[in-house]
Parts: structure tokens; sequence; C-alpha cells
């Protein structure tokens, strides 16, 4: 007899192990394994057959650049050079993996070709804020090449900032500023023998514009197929100036360049923590410097095949639960991805395990391990391109898990409003790791209290852009949630560097596997929740909340918006939403039910603008509710079109906006009304 929902929940709880997480961790991360390694791909999908898992891989053709060479120097006014950066990272006898042979070297995916020769300035975090203040303060950029650190908004968008202002280069590194209490000035030794930023670490990253659009930028909208597919010029969504990451011991000589030369940080802003860094001997000025810098970023743009890898169990409706991680890392990965993927692996064996016992789930489930998330979500978004129909009309909901953990103890989560309840309930059951008799429920709602002592219960944060759940929330309107243990880290992750190593993990990322382990099991349990409910567990009730929440904040801090039709529309679905939440709380028969699950796939569809016509500037976005914020990329913004236009300060087309939006939740009221 097939096992019933209590067991295959038990199945989930109990399959996955410490000892299989640690394997594939260590094994999947002893090298690189790049966007297109087919035989990485071919790995994974020949072991979630042996789980009895029906897994094939499919191929997109896809743009790529590949590095071929890179420079950077500080040069005298008669052209000599005072200093060359080696752009390579300290190999550790500590940790094996750390060979600069395992990762490509410093590079920007989607980097622009080109050598130039500029002076330097100093953008502090690179904002458009910061560009604006330079540029109030007199500061020239233009024919510049800019110096700033990482964080605050996504790399691309620096880049994107810089070019708008008519930067010729930039240069990125990560300042102890943002390490937090982990630093060696703070006492901490660095990377291998402590929890602080090894001195040489390199952040490699994309510098596409995802907030823009993400997906291979030849092909905006519709999939890359290996043949007879159309290419546009992808400047839209890639720079064309170059830039290179790299470490904080290879920036201090070009930021020590700028010392006395044009303004101090207490210059540049009122809070002069910004601007103001924590590396010795610099002194944070603007410049522009009097010695030259010379860039070079060369690298081979062509149309290259990548593999993702998707496992399918069959259910009995053609309805579908679908859940994600990325294969490809810029070096080893041991977090990004493979903790996530090593999280995916006890998953599938878990499902295996139930298949032999003759189980079959209520939907189909999916599994997608994707390639090329790295350049820019390319082979998650090209599939969504493709099944883009089916998708429309079946899935309903998408699961992602980037890591299970990047250090951090208690569980972040962002996603659609219609998941909170499944989250929350399934968190109340899976052990905390980190806390005997307690439960990832309980460590989340405590830490969220330090900030908020009167919270309730937790809800999810909103969804922004950054993994490979964007094409399915933001432009088909699937229901998507995004989970890692990210919250009060043990020390500094040496993100996207050669150090992002098993060592890293074992040593001070998720010593015992234990976070690795609850991801798994969080994961499996939310999978099953949704994959065997005859009546799709969403509350709908959330999702109205959630909208008042945000629009409350939002309505404080703009009197300049007019809400009465906005509150009107909100009020309305609130009480819908508590009257359908009331009715299906009931036994309903089969053609209630069916009725029902339609309606509750309907509603988060309900706030996508046409296609074609999308988000203004960016019209692959077509979520009206949520979206990346233009200038920020990973995090969400709550009324995109509407906070846009206060930001321009054109409360006219504020107010418009906000109309048109509170027409669609009106309709969305509806669909469940």
């Amino acid at each position: 007899m097939a096992p019933q929902q209590k067991e295959v929940e038990r199945v989930m709880l109990d399959s996955p192990t410490t000892d299989n997480l640690r394997h594939w961790s260590k094994s999947y991360s002893e090298k690189a394994h790049l966007a297109g390694d087919l035989e990485h791909a071919e790995r994974i999908r020949d072991l979630w057959r042996s789980y009895g898992i029906t897994t094939e891989l499919e191929r997109y053709d896809v743009l790529q650049n590949f590095p071929t060479s890179s420079a950077l120097e500080l040069r005298s006014s008669t052209g000599d050079v005072l200093f060359k950066a080696s752009l390579e990272e300290e190999e550790l006898p500590e940790d094996p993996t750390s060979l600069r042979s395992n990762g490509l070297p410093a590079f920007h995916g989607f980097s622009a070709n080109g050598d130039v020769q500029a002076k330097l300035v100093y953008a502090n975090f690179g904002t458009p804020d910061d560009f604006a203040n330079l540029k109030r303060r007199g500061i020239e950029i233009s024919g510049k090449i800019v110096i700033c650190k990482y964080a605050k908004i996504f790399r691309g968008l620096k880049v994107r900032a810089a070019q708008e202002h008519g930067a010729v280069g930039v240069i990125m590194y990560n300042d102890p500023q943002e390490d937090g209490k982990y630093t060696t000035k703070n006492g901490y030794e660095h990377f291998p023998h402590g929890p602080a930023r090894h001195p040489s670490s390199i952040q490699r990253g994309s510098v596409d514009f995802f907030s823009v659009a993400v997906g291979d930028p030849t092909t905006p909208g519709y999939p890359s197929l290996p043949s007879g597919t159309e290419r546009r010029d992808p400047h839209h969504a890639i720079p064309t100036i170059p830039s290179l990451p790299i470490s904080f011991a290879e920036a201090k000589p070009f930021l020590k360049a700028l010392n006395g030369q044009g303004l101090a940080p207490d210059e540049m802003s009122q809070n002069t923590e910004g601007w103001l860094g924590e590396l010795d001997d610099v002194d944070y000025f603007t410049g522009p410097s009097k010695e030259d810098i010379f860039l070079s970023s060369q690298g081979d743009f062509r149309i290259a095949p990548i593999y993702n890898v998707i496992g399918t169990i069959e259910g009995n409706t053609e309805k579908s639960v679908v859940l994600g991680n990325h294969h490809d890392s810029w070096c080893c990965g041991a977090i990004d991805p493979i903790s996530g993927s090593a999280a995916m692996n006890e998953v599938a064996r878990a499902f295996g395990i139930l298949l032999s016992q003759g189980w079959k789930p209520y939907r189909k489930i999916i599994l997608a391990s994707w390639d090329n998330e790295e350049y820019g979500l390319v082979g998650s978004t090209e599939w969504v391109e493709h099944h883009a129909s089916d998708l429309s009309e079946n899935c309903i909901a998408y699961i992602n898990v980037d890591e299970s953990t990047n250090g951090g103890r208690f569980l972040g989560a962002l996603g659609s409003p219609l998941l909170d309840s499944v989250i929350r309930s399934s968190a109340a059951i899976v052990p905390s790791p980190i806390n005997d008799n307690k439960t990832v429920y309980d460590d989340w709602l405590e830490d969220l209290r330090r900030s908020e002592p009167d919270m309730d219960k937790p809800s999810l944060e909103l969804l922004g852009t950054g993994s490979d759940y964007t094409a399915f929330a933001h432009h088909l309107g699937i229901p998507s949630v995004d989970m890692l243990f990210n919250r009060q880290g043990q020390g500094v992750y040496p993100y996207h560097s050669n150090y992002d190593s098993y060592y890293w993990i074992d040593k001070f990322g998720d010593v015992g596997f234990q976070k690795h382990k609850a991801m798994a099991q969080l994961w499996g349990l939310v999978a099953v929740r949704l994959a065997c409910a005859k009546l799709i567990p969403f509350d709908v009730t959330d999702y109205p909340a959630a909208l008042s929440r945000n629009f409350a904040d939002l309505r404080e801090q703009n009197p300049q918006l007019t809400t009465a039709a906005f509150e009107i529309a909100l009020n309305k679905f609130m009480v819908n939403a508590s009257k359908f939440q009331a009715t299906i709380n009931g036994d309903l028969d089969d053609d209630s039910l069916e009725k029902t699950n339609l309606k509750l796939i309907a509603l988060e569809r309900a706030f996508l603008l046409e296609k074609e016509k999308g988000l203004k500037g960016r019209p692959w976005y077509r979520h009206q509710i949520f979206a990346p914020g233009l200038w920020f990329g990973y995090d969400g913004v709550f009324l995109p079109s509407v906070q846009e236009s206060l930001a321009q300060k054109d409360y006219a087309e504020a107010n418009r906006a906000l109309s048109e939006i509170a027409a669609t939740i009106s309709t969305a009221a509806g669909v469940i009304g």
C-alpha cells in the first residue's frame, strides 16, 4: 500500500543525513563547475535517475563571455607602472581547493571588452545617490575610471550608474567596512584561521542589469533554443564599459593614490560612515587622482550551450510544483550553489524512497538544477520562457533554494504572501539546527522579534531578484519562495571567491552540516504539502494582510499620495479573502475543489500586466505589486511603478499608477469573490 500523507512527510523529515550532505558538499566542490559544464549536468542527471526519477537535460544556446586576459595598473604621469595588481587570490595550504586553477580569474560576467586609461574617482558604494552626490559637489565622472565598494546595490547596477555618468571603467572591491564585527581590527583572525575576510578574497560575478531583464540578453522574452533563434543587441541589459573585481589588499594602492585629492568623506556627507571605509592608510578622498589607471578586461563573447537538469515525478494531474537550485559556479562554490545542490540531492533521494513504495503525488513534481544562473539567471529564465504556456496554466508554486546557508543561523525567506502559511506550518515541525527542543519556526520568530518585539508570526519578505525564482514570480506570476539560513552569520562569507570552499563550510559556515539538513527537511516538506494536498494549501487572507502592512508604510512616508481608491480596493480584497477562506475551510466536492483550485492559481496571475507591456522601462517584469528595485537589484519593492515615480518626485504619475494598481487589486478580489 502506498504511503499516506503523514508517512510521506515523515520520510521527508527522516531521510536527509548529514553524512550524505557532507559527501555532496565535498564531492561537488572539488573543482569549479562553470556554466555549460556538461559532465557535471550529466552527473546530476544520472544520480536522480538512480533514485527512480525520470530525468533529462534541456539545452539552450546562450550568450556568454569567457575571460581571456585582464590587467589593472597604477601609472605615473610619465607612464611608469607604480603598482600592478596580480588580480589573484592567495593559495592557502589549509584550504585544498583554493588553487587558482579551480576557478575563473578576477572577472565580471558580461563586462564589456576594453582597454582604458584614465584618472580615478572614488564613488563610495556606486549607487545613483553616490554619483549624484559627486556631481553636486563638482567631482567629474565623465571620462574617469570609478572605484567603488560592493554592497548596497547589485554590482551590475553600479556599472550601469557609472556608465550613465560617462565613466569609462569600474573597479569593485569588498571593504572591511561591509563585514561588521568580523574584522582583524576587532581582533578576529582572517580566513583560514578565523572568521574575518581574507585580504586577497575577490568577489567575481555578473554585471548584467538584472533589475531590467534577466536571462540571455540576446533573446528578451523568448527562449534561446539551439537552432533558429533570432538574436538581438544585448546592450539594453549588459554594460558597454569594462569592469574588474579586486581584493581589498590590492584596492589599497589605488585608494591611497587618492589621499588628499578631491573631497574628504566629511565633505561628501553629514554621515561620514558611509563614505569612510575601514582600510588602514586610506583616507577615502574622492579624487580624481593625479596618476592614471590602466584597466583591461578582455573576453571571448560567443553563443555557447548550457544544460538544465530536469527531473519529473508524474502526478495524478498535470498541475505542478517546481523545485529549483543551480549547478554552475564562478569558483568551487561550496555555498553558492552546492549547499543548495546537496540539499536538493537529499530531497530527490527521499522522493526515490517514496517512489519505491508506490507513492504518487497528486500534482506533478519537477526538480530543476539550473545552469548558468551566475551570468543572470539564464538557464531558469530560458526554460520558463520556453515552457511559459504550460507553466502559466499548471504551475501552482516554485520553491527555490540557491544556498542552504551562507553561514547564517536563522531562516530568511522571501516570497509570495500566498506561501506564508505553508512555510510557517512546515517550519514549525522541522527541528532547529542550532537549538535543542526547538524548531526552525521558533528560531525564525525569535530572530525577527529582535527588531519587532510585538511580531505575532513571521511573514515572507518581498521578492526582489538575484536567483532563479525571478522568471516564475515576476514574469509569469507563479507564487514563489526563496529559502536560506542567512541571518546572523558567524563569520564573513567569502562570496564568489576561491574561498567559498568545503573547508570554509566545515570550519565556519555550517559546522556539523545541521543547517544543510534542516533546509533539506524544510524544502522536501513544503514540496510534498504543496504537491499532495488536493486543495492547494494557500491562505488567501495573507495576501491583503501583506498589502496592508506595506501600504501603511508607503502612505506614511508619502503624504502626496491620493489613497482613497486604493484603500477601497484593498478593503474589498480583505473582505473577499476572508469569505473565500472561510468557505474553502469546509468540505468541498470534486467540482467545487477544481473550481477553487483554479481560483487559487489565478489569484497571483491577476497582478500581472499584459505581456509585452510590463513595468515602465523594463517590460519583461510584469508583476504590479512586487518587483526588484530598479536601482537595488536584490531587494524587492512594493508597488514598483508608484515608488519609481515618487523617487522622481513625479507625484501626478505616482497617483496615476496607484489608481491603476487599485483597479488591478479590485480585479484580483473579484477572482476569489
